[in-house]
């Protein structure tokens, strides 16, 4: 039995593999509000102080991190978070419409009723974020919109690549 931080209520010790999950999230949120800017260093040992855990968690939390292109690690196995290659971006939104196209198709033929109540509610709250004129909202609203649609699609990879170009865009 847990409470909503992932901890055993009847022990007080955070659940095997939670720590992970929660560093992954804490950063990942702060590399795409920028609050972790480009080429920001990030020290292994002062994550492990201020998330109260060992090196371990923190390095695996790290590669998941570099795995969505969020981080890069040096050769001297320093990580800094990654850098905006602008020359790429044609290709990236190449990419990005590729998928966006793929995740509609197969939204529009896998979808069930379920499906299409989220991608509404999150379509609505796109629209909100636009009209309030609030930038981090409509970026988080259009990343939770787009999963919408490729969660439709049931396919798992679709959701996974989609998830990945979504992160890569809004850093």
């Amino acid at each position: 039995m847990t409470d909503g931080t992932g901890r055993d209520r009847r022990r007080g010790t955070p659940r095997r593999g939670s720590g992970v999950a929660h560093v992954h999230a804490v950063l990942r949120e702060e590399i795409l509000g920028l609050r972790l800017p480009p080429g920001s260093p990030i020290d292994e040992a002062t994550l492990s102080e201020r998330f109260r855990l060992s090196r371990t968690p923190i390095r695996e939390a790290l590669v998941r991190l570099d795995a969505g292109g969020l981080v890069t690690t040096l050769h001297n196995r320093a990580t800094v978070v990654a850098q905006i290659d602008f020359l790429d971006l044609p290709s990236f939104f190449d990419a990005l419409r590729l998928m966006a196209r793929a995740t509609a198709r197969g939204a529009a033929l896998q979808h069930g009723p379920a499906e299409l109540v989220r991608i509404r509610r999150a379509q609505r709250d796109v629209v909100r974020a636009l009209e309030a004129g609030d930038r981090a909202a409509v970026i988080a609203a259009d990343h939770a919109f787009h999963l919408c649609i490729a969660g439709a699609a049931r396919n798992r990879h679709f959701e996974a690549l989609s998830l990945r170009l979504l992160d890569e865009g809004a850093a």
